[in-house]
């Protein structure tokens, strides 16, 4: 099978396919190989029909790669696209508001892992890098998903860790015409909604199958709720003689407490329309015309509302927050984890969000055989992605009183307790409710609206020739040359309403927060707070003849244009070795020159005002040598390795020639991109051994290493300005380089040998470690985890039965813990804590054509948190409940 679908003839070779194919049609039409013949048709039905679809593939594959196949039209394994990618070894994801969105694979940040449709390369709306978040494209748009861990040189090149290509269908690949309606209702545990998902799908053809079409659709709208406590950082003191007695610390040891705490809650209502529509012609035997479109849109809106507490910051004259309490106990890590203190704020926050990301893909082209043996494809690609926010309100108002604290850990969650600062604390002392509305009467409001564009545009042209070879080595050459033009920009525009006064908060108080966490560790059942009706508090200043007209913020903004030209050679090989051990693969080489052009405004450190409109210029070339084999030790035993030089561009965000100012502590901070870095580059090694024992059974031991040349981080450089302040230069740069590997082992079997009911039982079983001798660890951190995203640990458990009408499904995902960010808030290392999540899935066939299914995601209310250096110190904690969906399926 071939990785991607056939290449195609673009707009300007049509006019020379249509000019040769008169000719073509005089030669000898047995010898030619017939377009209809050759398209591949897919039937595939079922848990065990899509194993085993997925397991052949892999089987004769050219290189290191796995693939999942969609279990019937429109339907795969998992109905987001990122948790279907989790299943496969070495693939771990990055959940946004419990669903998958980001993919990394075998280690690598997911910006490094190149995402395709159809061989065409996304574009991405994030606004750091170019990682694709795979929640803007619905699941029933897909035929099939392929993970190609070893790169060939006729690939695109960006994917240190892996490409990931998004297959979607087309008509002439079914056997007959197919029209399929799907109808589900999606619920979630912590909103209580029903909310609907429709999706519909079309195909035909002509008799003679020369020409047909497929067109689909989908609609869906799901509510989450998100509850969450964040620490937002961890501040670093020392004890004072005046803290009082400190049980675990001596005065001049240095402890960490929480910079600030917030209770939040909220939802995220995700509005996703799609669309694609795919068009095949074969003008002769030996041509092949096609268009493919894919359109996605998804609407989010955020609605949050949280209770802030912010812990004091200490004077530089004295360190002393514990103010003589004589009640605080720091731990063997330096952690505060019980004490009370003086003079704590508290703010009642809001944030309205409502964002657009729209997504278009286009392919056009064709292929044509010159003759017996040669054959020219070629195809022009468009990717757009747009994200836009259309709402962006947020207000903060102090309450107008401070708070004395009574604080401890329990186990990972911090516990406060709010008391009047003007009494002591003391065993008659009553607590009180920092979020009483009548608490928020005195202190102006702060109001900020914001406006976010994010755009991103990449245009491709690529030809390609192949030829078969009469040869006892060589069975094919295939050489050819890409051109890509990317250009992606990032603009904001904000208005800040500094203490909007005159008006109370709790005017504009609608609904109230309480019970948060329940069924949590993290419960917080004496905490209640009223949310802000933003739209009521921004049409009060207007009327209050406030300007809310958003204006540029210059230094925000970037915009960076990158073009690649490439050109490859690529030799395919099939012999005999060792007397009759079939080897087969591929080796070659890619030739890649990119240009990129950066543009952005620079602010002077001195002077905090604009300075300039700069545009840099870099340019850098790289040689890409691949080598795949695969080795039939026996018929049912096969050794295949790969070696591969391999590069992934930088962010385009850390290619900005942009540089903001902002000063926080009293420190002038300036962070800005470098349009001058390198890209990532690694060589890659892959050797596997693959035992398929039996029909759809596998068990297989991999083991990978990376050598990657050189890393991208932030270097901080101080310095002190005329003004005598400390001034501190942020910047990425190329630093380090860093070794990765690991193995991995995956067994498939299905128990068709039972006897009766029992031989409808299947397994499918992985394991991943890695690790990295990249060190982001920083002094008195003991536990590093080497790059950001690395899980030393991941494993998939899926457990299915499946037996005339009935299948069913059990799957556990783990991911253990990693490096999130080894430059955090406060200047944390942070990690992600391990993650583990049940999800079941079971349908019935009540007709021939008609399926009843019902899902389950995250059964055991698995939660995502975060941590700062040390397991107790908590960063983030979020809990989303379990989802259920329920639906018919109607094929006709």
């Amino acid at each position: 099978m071939a990785w991607f679908r056939k290449s195609a003839v673009s707009l300007a070779c049509i006019s020379v396919i249509s000019g040769l194919s008169g000719q073509a049609l005089a030669a000898d039409d047995a010898q030619k190989q017939n377009k209809k013949e050759e398209m591949e048709v897919i039937e595939v039905r079922g848990i065990k029909s899509s194993l085993k679809k997925a397991l052949n593939d892999k089987r004769y594959a050219n290189q290191v790669a796995d693939m999942i196949s969609a279990e019937d039209i429109g339907k795969l394994p998992d109905e987001n696209v990122a948790d279907a990618l989790q299943r496969v070894t070495g693939v771990t994801v990055t959940r946004d508001s419990g669903e998958g969105a980001l993919v990394s694979v075998r280690g690598v940040d997911p910006g490094l892992t190149n995402v395709t449709v159809n061989g065409q390369s996304q574009a991405s709306a994030s606004g750091e890098g170019r990682e694709f978040s795979f929640d803007t494209i619905a699941s029933e748009h897909l035929s099939a998903l392929q993970v190609i861990k070893s790169p060939t040189a006729d690939m695109e090149e960006g994917g240190i860790g892996a490409t990931v290509n998004l297959v979607t269908r087309r008509a002439l690949d079914f056997k007959d015409n197919k029209a399929k309606l799907s109808a589900f209702a999606d619920y979630s545990d912590l909103t209580g909604k029903t909310e609907p998902r429709l999706s519909g799908m079309i195909s035909r053809k002509n008799e003679d199958e020369t020409f047909g079409f497929l067109l689909s659709a989908n609609h869906s709208v799901r509510t989450l709720k998100e509850e969450a406590l964040r620490g937002w950082g961890w501040r670093e003191y020392n004890v004072e003689e005046a803290d009082g007695l400190v049980d675990g610390a001596e005065v001049g040891d240095k402890f960490s407490y929480l910079n600030r705490i917030r209770h939040q809650s909220g939802t995220k209502e995700r509005t996703r329309t799609g669309a694609t529509a795919s068009f095949q012609l074969l003008p002769s035997d030996d041509s092949e015309l096609y268009l493919d479109v894919l359109y996605s849109q998804l609407n989010q809106i955020r609605d949050e509302t949280y209770l802030e507490t912010r812990f004091p910051v200490a004077k530089k004259a004295s360190n002393a927050i514990l103010d003589g309490s004589d009640s605080a106990v720091i731990n063997e890590n330096g952690t505060l984890v019980a004490g009370q203190v003086d003079d704590a704020q508290v703010f009642n926050s809001a944030w309205y969000n409502e964002e657009t990301t729209e997504t278009i893909t286009a392919t056009l082209g064709g292929s044509y055989m010159l003759n017996d043996n040669w054959e020219l494809s070629s195809e022009i690609g468009h990717s757009h992605i747009e994200r836009n926010t259309d709402n962006n309100i947020r207000s903060t108002v102090e309450a107008d009183e401070r708070f004395d604290l009574d604080y401890s850990l329990d186990g990972q969650f911090p516990i406060l307790n709010y008391y009047d600062k003007k009494e002591a604390i003391g065993p008659d002392s009553v607590a009180l409710n920092p979020g009483d509305s009548e608490l928020y009467q005195n202190k102006p409001v702060n109001l900020r609206v914001q406006l976010f564009n994010i755009e991103n545009t990449k245009n491709t042209f690529k030809f390609d020739i192949k030829g078969e070879l009469d040869s006892e080595f060589l069975s094919s050459v295939q050489f050819g040359a890409m051109f890509k033009d990317q250009n992606k920009t990032r603009i904001k525009n904000e208005v800040i309403v500094k203490k909007f006064a005159g008006r109370s908060l709790n005017e504009f108080f609608n609904d109230s927060v309480s019970d948060l966490y329940v069924g949590s560790d993290a419960e917080q059942s004496s905490l209640a707070w009223s949310k802000t009706d933003l739209f009521a508090l921004r049409d009060a200043a207007v009327e209050e003849g406030i300007d809310l007209t958003t204006k540029p913020i210059a230094d925000f903004a970037y915009d960076v244009t990158e073009q690649t030209q490439a050109a490859y050679v690529r030799f395919d090989y099939a012999t005999q070795v060792f007397g009759d051990m079939p080897l087969r693969g591929n080796f070659g080489a890619r030739y890649i020159q990119t240009d990129v052009e950066s543009k952005g405004m620079a602010l002077d450190a001195d002077e905090s005002t604009l300075v300039v409109d700069r545009s840099v210029e870099n340019d850098y070339s790289d040689l890409l040598p691949s080598v795949n084999f695969a080795l039939g030790l026996s018929d049912d035993l096969v050794l295949r390795g790969a070696v591969a030089k391999v590069m992934s561009r930088p962010a385009l965000s850390d290619l900005s020639a942009h540089r903001a100012i902002s000063e926080i502590d009293g420190v002038i901070k300036v962070r800005g991109g470098n349009p001058e870095l390198d890209p990532y580059r690694a060589t890659a090694y892959d050797l596997s051994l693959e035992w398929y024992f039996d029909e759809a059974s596998l068990f297989s031991v991999a083991g990978f290493y990376k050598d990657v040349d050189s890393f991208i981080f932030d270097t901080r450089v101080d310095s002190v300005n005329d003004e005598g302040m400390d001034v501190e230069l942020i910047t990425p740069v190329n630093g380090a380089g860093a070794k990765v590997k690991g193995y991995e082992v995956a067994f498939q079997h299905m128990f068709d040998y039972l006897p009766g009911l029992l031989n409808g039982f299947g397994v499918n079983l992985n394991y991943t470690y890695q690790d990295s001798d990249a060190d982001f660890s920083q002094e008195g951190v003991s536990n590093s985890f080497g790059m950001p995203g690395l899980s030393k640990n991941s494993y998939n458990a899926v457990v299915f039965y499946e037996k005339d009408s009935f299948s069913t499904r059990l799957a556990y995902n783990y991911r253990g813990k990693y490096l999130l960010d080894p430059d955090g808030r406060q200047d944390d290392v942070v990690f992600g804590d391990a993650y583990g999540q049940l999800d079941y899935s079971v349908s019935y066939d009540i007709l021939k054509n008609l399926t009843v299914s019902f899902n389950a995601i995250n059964l055991t209310e698995a939660e995502q948190r975060q941590y700062s250096e040390f397991d107790e110190r908590l960063y983030e904690n979020y809990v989303y409940g379990r989802r259920f969906h329920l639906g018919l399926s109607y094929r006709f």
